[in-house]
């Protein structure tokens, strides 16, 4: 970092002629760079005996205490150190180590600002600008790291990496053509001197100058051929003979050189026959979309000669219209690998089924040539065509029949592992999740190698909620070195699948608890004797205790997705240099733009929604927990003398304290069973700044979830906000069911017995004046205008039923939920009726 001699001065640097202090401090400094870092704090604690205000001291002591694993302790002498400086002026060894320890921590922000201290108050060390551009990078600070990258290229202008990271700044501020000029300036110093190890980055540099190049051509038709023209230049270069031969042919569809680039897209398809995307690209160069007749002539040639390929031979299926001639291709495709014993056959086709028609022809096709087959003398042609009609059927949701076919196909050869993976899809579609979880508990017996059996056997225990037996499987193929099972393992491994899974079957059981526990507190107990009243209390001891262990289970397993989310978006921080030192802009940039989408993907918006459940529900007092945690009334139990109390008591800290380590999701957790979390005096706050903040950053109006959104807002009495999300729910459904009864739910917070903002409440009625007027003129039954007027569908009832009121009754919501259930899957009946009720 710093040496003796040399140090920089600045506005606020060490005075000329350094003290004795000075000296020693920069002894423990070197200590501190070599990782001893005991030895530093010995020097450090020998110069704030004498001089407690040394605040570079001070500092560095917070920075060694950090890396022995003593942060709270770390975080008090920077505190203490901060508390001792104005604004930010500090010496640039002391800024400097303050933008480490807070870099350290991943408070990136803290960080840029104490190493842009460091250099405005004279450091000469210019490697902070790599760190600082490192970090603006991350907190995506373009602008500001430009101006860094700038900085540091100037200094280190032999090394292409600098060259590379200061084209990609400037093509990251929108500065094209600037970046251009960067990466063009280097090719022409570098011009025959590049050696065979340094290639493999020209390569990327160069198609990344040409991706540039493109960019900024836009429609533009002489920069196209300019584009083209670098392109061809460069071609020997380059590697990547995807991505050029796949820019050539965009190049020439833009030029309108159409014939030019189906000549390459037909070399694509020679490279790559399996590759659909690359024949839709012909189709379009050749201007024959619409076509069917050259479309077909196009395919019978390329099947030709590509016999081994599929797309040739299935695309066609996708738009032929004779029914006859459709019929005929169809069965060609099927039979053909029906009679391999291809396992893949209905999923190869599955695409097709949203053509009207098609799920007929195919019976029409199968069903005679099952018929004519032998089980004992066709036995792999039987088995596979069963396992297919089984598939049909259960994509045409006729459980019944594709049960049938998969206990045939069982029956028939028991030894095979993806049938019964089949059995278990259909019993679990039939809402039978128990059944399904033994019999694929066999199948994963058939190979106690596989992986991804043992995988699929655990996410059906979990889905019948056998925790116990689910971790005991998973466990078979982890570490378990400090743990007695592979939660912990599964956690470190970032097993989003496993951690997801297993909080929604807490929160069922948590669920099923709250329902024994309010059946056990109804029962009347006037007729027991005393005996059977101490069970009875007993009992609800333990009830209560399971519903606060679920509960908080929970919500521990949903909130490790985003600590999960967050540390695939810190582990961004280290490419922003590595990308650069390899020569890889293209992924890097590609990286950026995942980084864009993070929280957006479907596991993370899974856990938002699943801990939305939790949080909303305790917030609205509306589970049987707020009440649990309530001293109860009943004069009966409290007969119980003290001393049986305690007992209790101690009986289930002790149960407590055993179930800890099955539990554990981290080794060094302190609040395995997430009461922390639970009792959090803020829920709502937790729930923005865990989930919503980060999801709302990325996400845009076309895809947000607006009736979150809506439902958060409502809860924090900023009806504007959810009058919003109503909007913008509207704007891209309509005016469907689950609008109109956001509106009616909108509209009754509206009323006097809510305690929201008089002026808030205006607005909202002002906008479903606007978005459903005629709900607002309406002066009977809302609920029935509602449900006749706009449909009854089971997520608009669901609404209803969560904010039911004495304007929105739940007997009559419940009723209309259980007649629209019947048109449900039995899976999505059993989960309402067992888990909404």
């Amino acid at each position: 970092m710093y040496k003796k001699k040399g140090l920089s001065h600045g506005k606020v640097g060490l005075p000329i002629g350094r003290s004795k202090d000075d000296s020693n401090m920069l002894e423990a400094l070197q200590l501190y760079e070599g990782k001893n870092y005991k030895k530093s704090l010995k020097i450090l604690d020998t110069i704030l005996k004498k001089n407690s205000s040394h605040v570079d001291s001070i500092i560095l002591k917070g920075l060694n205490l950090q890396f022995c694993s003593t942060p709270e302790e770390a975080a008090s002498y920077i505190d203490k150190a901060l508390s001792k400086i104005k604004g930010t002026l500090v010496s640039p060894i002391g800024g400097h180590l303050l933008g480490i320890y807070y870099r350290q921590v991943k408070n990136y922000s803290d960080a840029v600002k104490w190493f842009k201290a460091a250099l405005e108050n004279g450091s000469t060390n210019t490697q902070i600008y790599r760190d600082l551009a490192t970090l603006q990078s991350q907190i995506h600070d373009f602008k500001g790291a430009l101006e860094s990258r700038k900085k540091y290229w100037e200094n280190y202008r032999g090394y292409r990496a600098n060259w590379t990271s200061l084209a990609i700044a400037q093509d990251l501020n929108g500065r094209t053509q600037d970046a251009i000029n960067t990466l063009s300036t280097f090719e022409e110093l570098a011009e025959g001197k590049l050696g065979e190890p340094e290639m493999y980055e020209n390569n990327e540099c160069i198609m990344y100058k040409n991706d540039l190049l493109y960019k900024k051509a836009g429609n533009d038709k002489e920069s196209l051929e300019r584009v083209l023209e670098h392109l061809e230049k460069i071609s020997d270069d380059v590697y990547d003979r995807y991505g050029w031969l796949e820019r050539k042919a965009s190049i020439l569809m833009k030029l309108g050189r159409s014939k030019e680039a189906s000549i390459v897209y037909r070399t694509l398809i020679k490279r790559s026959p399996d590759n659909f995307r690359y024949y839709r690209l012909l189709e379009v160069s050749l201007g024959i979309q619409g076509n069917e007749k050259l479309r077909k002539a196009l395919y019978e040639k390329l099947a030709i000669f590509y016999p081994k390929s599929e797309p040739p031979k299935f695309i066609p299926l996708t738009f032929l219209k004779d029914k006859v001639e459709l019929t005929a291709k169809l069965n060609d495709y099927i039979i053909t690998q029906l009679n391999r014993g291809v396992p893949a056959t209905f999923n190869n086709i599955k695409p097709l089924y949203k053509k009207e028609g098609i799920p007929d022809i195919v019976e029409s096709i199968v069903l005679p040539y099952y018929a004519e087959l032998s089980s004992t003398d066709q036995p792999i042609q039987f088995v596979w065509t069963t396992y297919f009609l089984a598939l049909h059927y259960l994509h045409r949701k006729q459980f019944e029949q594709a049960n049938a076919y998969a206990d045939k196909a069982m029956n028939h050869t028991p030894t095979l592992v993806e049938v019964y993976i089949l059995k278990s899809r259909v019993l679990k579609h039939l809402g039978l999740l128990e059944e399904a979880s033994e019999v694929i508990d066999k199948g994963r017996e058939l190979d106690l190698q596989d992986r991804f059996i043992n995988a699929k056997t655990v996410k059906y225990m979990l889905r019948a909620d056998k925790i116990d037996e689910a971790t005991k499987i998973v466990s078979l193929f982890t570490k378990n070195d400090q743990s007695p099972n592979g939660v912990p393992d599964l956690h470190l491994l970032e097993a989003s699948w496993f951690i997801i899974e297993q909080a929604e079957s807490f929160f069922r059981l948590y669920k099923k608890s709250c329902k024994e526990l309010i059946g056990l507190k109804n029962k009347d107990i006037t007729a027991l004797t005393v005996d059977e009243i101490e069970s009875h209390g007993k009992l609800l001891k333990e009830l209560e205790f399971n519903v606060n262990k679920f509960e908080g289970l929970s919500l521990k397993r949903y909130m490790a997705i985003p600590k999960i989310y967050k540390q695939f978006e810190d582990d961004q921080l280290d490419f922003h240099s590595y990308c650069m030192r390899k020569g890889t802009p293209r992924a890097y940039v590609n990286m950026l733009e995942w980084g864009n989408h993070l929280y957006t993907l479907p596991m993370f918006i899974r856990a938002m929604e699943g801990a939305s459940r939790i949080i909303f529900g305790r917030f609205d007092s509306l589970q049987l927990t707020a009440s649990v945690e309530q001293e109860h009334d009943d004069s009966s139990i409290k007969k119980k003398t003290n001393k049986k109390a305690k007992k209790e008591a101690a009986a289930l800290n002790k149960k407590k304290e055993e179930e800890k380590a099955k539990y554990l999701a981290y080794l060094d957790d302190k609040d395995p069973f997430g009461e922390t979390l639970l009792n959090d005096p803020n829920p709502l706050e937790l729930f923005e700044n865990q989930f919503l903040k980060l999801y709302l950053s990325q996400t845009t109006d076309d895809t947000r979830r607006h009736l979150l959104e809506f439902e958060f807002h409502l809860r924090t009495g900023k009806l504007a906000l959810a009058l919003g999300a109503l909007t913008k729910y509207v704007k891209l459904n309509g005016k469907d069911s689950v609008a109109a009864s956001m509106a009616l739910v909108l509209l009754e917070n509206t009323k006097d017995s809510y305690p929201h903002d008089v002026i808030a409440k205006k607005v909202a009625i002002k906008g479903i004046e606007k978005e459903f007027p005629d709900l607002l003129s309406e002066s009977g039954d809302k609920v029935q205008f509602v449900t006749c007027t706009y449909g009854k569908t089971l997520p608009s009832l669901l609404i209803l039923y969560h904010h039911s009121s004495e304007s929105i009754p739940e007997p009559e919501i419940k009723e209309d939920i259980i007649s629209v259930l019947d048109n449900e899957d039995p899976v999505v009946q059993h989960s309402i009726l067992e888990y909404e009720f």
